[in-house]
């Protein structure tokens, strides 16, 4: 799709075959989940100058080719103009969604699709974050958030709930046991489950681990009845979802499809004990008309 973009005047073309298949994979990485504009391209055209020049074949630092690299910064410029790429970019985007997976780290509370340096050296805007932390409040809108979840505030919401939690129960997470849950049905491979204890205190976690099926390979939100499976919750009292739409669980067994109403992901606070063994049934005597007690 892309052949008539690459400068072939030269002894060499430009990109390189190499330099192209690492700007299709830097693409797939840092692709916008909304829309291509001219502070994606000056990224794009910045990383890889830079990356060219660290790889010291066509250009370096000590020693720079400017002619091979303005020829990068104009494929890129070419690649991403929708006037000249137009059948590229339609089967670029289509590709591009179902693809990613999740991290963190300082900044990235939000959707963070940066490359490295000199991307990932932009300065953190806490000032913003802040904001948006009051505006979401102590109690989210889940729903709401994982209806519009392109702009980044449902996993804002989440982290900063998880983050509360793990404050709130510092010394269950420090040294608390791990027990897995055991999960049943149809879809309990795609589930995991387990609960961290300590005393009687218990936090437990649910969450989906594979998307494929349940989105339809990218194209659909994860939750509903699309998870058929349950989890067991033998030993656990007064269980109360804290994170997802509060409300309280009926113990002994949950539907993954109730917990996962909005969220692919659930934590609940729970109250943790053995087992009371049933009571045996009191043996009642009927009197025996001749006398002493006759038979239960």
């Amino acid at each position: 799709m892309n052949a008539a973009l690459i400068d072939g005047t030269g002894s060499r073309s430009v990109p390189t075959a190499a330099h192209q298949y690492m700007i299709y994979q830097s693409l797939l990485g840092a692709w916008p989940l909304e829309r291509i504009d001219a502070v994606f391209l000056e990224r794009m055209q910045a990383y890889a100058v830079k990356a060219a020049r660290e790889g010291k074949e066509q250009t370096s630092w000590l020693l720079p080719n400017e002619r091979y690299e303005r020829g990068l910064q104009n494929f890129l410029s070419a690649l991403l103009d929708r006037s000249r790429s137009a059948s590229f970019m339609k089967s670029f985007e289509a590709f591009v969604r179902p693809a990613g997976v999740p991290d963190f780290y300082q900044g990235t509370e939000l959707w963070d699709l940066s490359l490295v340096d000199p991307d990932n050296r932009r300065p953190v805007d806490f000032a913003a974050r802040a904001a948006l932390d009051h505006s979401i409040g102590n109690e989210p809108d889940w729903p709401a958030l994982a209806q519009n979840w392109v702009d980044g505030r449902l996993k804002f919401a989440l982290t900063a709930r998880l983050v509360a939690l793990r404050a709130q129960c510092a010394d269950l997470f420090a040294h608390g046991f791990y027990r897995p849950l055991k999960v049943a049905g149809p879809h309990s491979d795609e589930i995991i489950a387990f609960a961290r204890i300590q005393g009687r205190k218990a936090v437990i976690l649910v969450a989906g681990r594979l998307f494929k099926r349940v989105t339809r390979g990218g194209m659909e939100w994860p939750c509903g009845k699309k998870w058929d499976a349950s989890i067991g919750l033998d030993g656990f009292a007064d269980v109360v979802r804290t994170i997802g739409t509060a409300k309280s669980i009926a113990a002994p067994r949950v539907e993954v499809s109730q917990l996962f109403e909005s969220l692919p992901v659930a934590v609940l606070r729970a109250q943790y004990g053995p087992v009371k063994p049933k009571s045996h049934a009191r043996i009642k005597f009927c009197r025996n008309p001749h006398g002493g007690r006759g038979h239960p």
